[in-house]
């Protein structure tokens, strides 16, 4: 756009300044906007961040496309600016250090009628659980392969009526436990505490009791966090309606507090002897992102660097490189020992990470005979056992940047009839045919 032809585009700005702000004149606008078109910034998005900067409002009725609202369910890693109609569900302050000086931010949950959202606020905002607000001039970002909502010095929150949003924005849907995942809204869940810890964390200056565990259902476990005492028992049958989910690692986590509706219903409704294994593809576990108590089958295909004797950080359990730990510098390193693994099935590959007493029983040593053994005999035997194997691998799986990894609980040989599987490629080659 031509930079000497905004005269509409500044009468447009200053009519959306407040009185107090209207002493802006024309010339210093026309200055700040050409400098944001010299930049590349499309010019609807430079109008609202000279509006929100000297003091005006954003508002929902425009029609400008750069102020349509957005779901949360459309959103996208890196958008640069995004309007949402949504209700806060969780908010919460958090003290971190930058450059050496202690920072307040804010982080939560916001939701609409397409789904949920984490946010972190940078900056003091004014609002509190169960608002219902509009935002302006957010922007997104990715974190652990889930897309997070940002507040900074741009972003622009204003109060509005709760039937503003559609009633589905705030009643909760019926799901299983293998359909959770982060992002969807309020979420109906009837399941078995299958484990319950107590713990006590500091909120706001002040000691709360938080329970936590997991819980299942015939389609597979999900990790909980509850904020109220709704006298929750393990092996007890409980129907949990208006929690959220989130996300760790691909894992779900499903949260609740004193809003939500806690009751305990029949046990048979869901038996503990029910609560079985999730047995599926890789390709399936990889899109998932992550999931708790899986088995996958495949046939090693590498056997990665980082595996056989290794040395730990007695503090935080870091693998240590020439005796130093990342976090804790030099220190003291205790011994251990794993395999570090790609499993293929065919439709995709995973990694497993095989914990020392599952490579003792696999290697028929102990970890002080690998100890003593050089590096290269050690990793010539791990090849020998189980590259171009078919193993079966039990245990959770997390996802990150780098993939997903199972941290196998269990591993197996599967014994291949070879006549078998011929004639059965056989078989279906003919069909092809």
């Amino acid at each position: 756009m031509p930079t000497d032809n905004l005269t509409s585009h500044i009468e447009e700005i200053l009519n959306a300044l407040s009185e107090d702000s209207k002493e802006i004149n024309h010339e210093k606008l026309e200055e700040e906007l050409k400098k944001f078109l010299e930049y590349g910034v499309p010019i609807e998005q430079a109008k609202q961040t000279l509006i929100t900067k000297f003091g005006g409002r954003t508002s929902f009725s425009t029609n400008s496309s750069s102020l349509e609202r957005t779901l949360i369910s459309n959103l996208k890693p890196n958008q640069p600016s995004v309007n949402l109609l949504c209700h806060v569900i969780a908010i919460n302050p958090k003290e971190i250090n930058v450059k050496g000086e202690n920072r307040k931010i804010f982080y939560g949950i916001l939701g609409d009628e397409s789904g949920t959202i984490p946010f972190t606020a940078w900056n003091n905002i004014e609002i509190k659980r169960g608002d219902v607000i509009t935002v302006s001039n957010a922007y997104t970002r990715e974190w652990q392969g889930n897309v997070q909502l940002n507040f900074g010095d741009r972003v622009n929150i204003e109060m509005t009526d709760k039937d503003k949003l559609p009633k589905d924005a705030f009643e909760p849907k019926e799901f299983r436990i293998k359909d959770l995942k982060s992002g969807l809204g309020t979420v109906d869940i009837k399941a078995i505490i299958l484990d319950l810890n107590e713990r006590e964390v500091e909120v706001n200056g002040e000691l709360k009791k938080v329970y936590s565990g997991t819980i299942g259902d015939e389609t597979g476990k999900a990790q909980f966090t509850s904020w109220h005492d709704f006298n929750l028992t393990k092996g007890d049958t409980f129907q949990i309606t208006g929690g959220y989910v989130k996300s760790w690692k691909g894992i779900p986590q499903l949260t609740f507090d004193e809003k939500a509706k806690v009751k305990k219903i029949e046990k048979k409704k869901i038996l503990k002897n029910n609560v079985k294994i999730r047995k599926m593809l890789i390709h399936e576990l990889v899109e998932e992102g992550g999931a708790l108590d899986v088995e996958v089958e495949g046939t090693v295909i590498e056997i990665r660097s980082g595996s056989g004797f290794i040395m730990r950080c007695p503090e935080c359990n870091r693998t240590l490189q020439n005796s130093e730990c990342n976090i804790h510098g030099n220190v003291k390193g205790k011994p251990d020992l794993r395999i570090k693994l790609v499993v293929d099935d065919g439709t995709a590959a995973v990694n497993g990470i095989i914990n020392k007493e599952i490579t003792e029983k696999i290697l028929g040593k102990t970890l002080e005979e690998c100890k003593n053994m050089a590096e290269s005999a050690l990793s010539e035997n791990m090849k020998k056992l189980l590259f171009a194997q078919r193993i079966n691998l039990k245990g959770n799986a997390l996802g990150d940047s780098f993939g997903t990894t199972i941290i196998v609980k269990d591993m197996e040989f599967i014994d291949i009839d070879i006549k078998k599987e011929t004639e059965k490629l056989s078989q279906e080659l003919e069909r092809l045919q």
